[in-house]
Order: C-alpha cells, then sequence, then structure tokens
C-alpha cells in the first residue's frame, strides 16, 4: 500500500484516475468487475489503486501508458508479474477472455 502524502496528492490521484476511466472505463483491469470511485477507505480491498502493465519493479514507469486501475484485491493478488498483453510485444502463453479485460491460457 502506498503511503497517505496528503491533500494534493489526493488530487493529483483523483485526475489520474479520472484520465485513465475515460480511457479505460470504470471497471478493475483484472476481474472486471465495477470500481467504486467514492469509497476512500485505502484499506479496503475494493479500494482503486494503480496497475503498472510493466511493473515498477521490472523498470516500468508510473506514466499514464503504463497505468491501468483495478482493486487492491486483484492488483496484490497480481503481484509484479507483467501483463500478458500483444501491445507489450512478448508472449506470455495467455489470450484475452471473450470479454477484453481477464486473461487466459493459451488453448
Amino acid at each position: 500500500m502506498g503511503k497517505y502524502r496528503g491533500p494534493s496528492n489526493q488530487k493529483h490521484r483523483g485526475h489520474r484516475i479520472t484520465r485513465l476511466m475515460a480511457r479505460d472505463g470504470d471497471c478493475c483491469t483484472i476481474c472486471g468487475q465495477r470500481l467504486d470511485r467514492h469509497l476512500r477507505d485505502h484499506r479496503s480491498p475494493q479500494y482503486i489503486t494503480f496497475d503498472h502493465k510493466v511493473p515498477r519493479s521490472r523498470g516500468g514507469l508510473s506514466t499514464l501508458d503504463n497505468l491501468r486501475l483495478a482493486h487492491q484485491s486483484c492488483n496484490n493478488r497480481r503481484g509484479n508479474d507483467p501483463l500478458p498483453e500483444p501491445e507489450l510485444g512478448v508472449d506470455f502463453g495467455m489470450v484475452p477472455s471473450t470479454d477484453g479485460r481477464l486473461w487466459r491460457e493459451k488453448d
């Protein structure tokens, strides 16, 4: 979990969430369930977090093109595994499921 850094950081966080929701929609990119924008308890499993496509631990940056929104519990469960996405140019043996948000193993 990230550290609380005060109201100015919360405003910046809110703007990033708005931009990412405009781009990707208002559902968790891992489980596909709706995100609750009004939830403020950072200890809640449903709290909105920034999921890095290429994890920070593997050199990924916190830029909008490397971020997507996810529930805290989903993001924690995924850990630092990179997403199996075609735009990353890497084949992880996974493909998008029919709804385009969830991933499944290749047949």
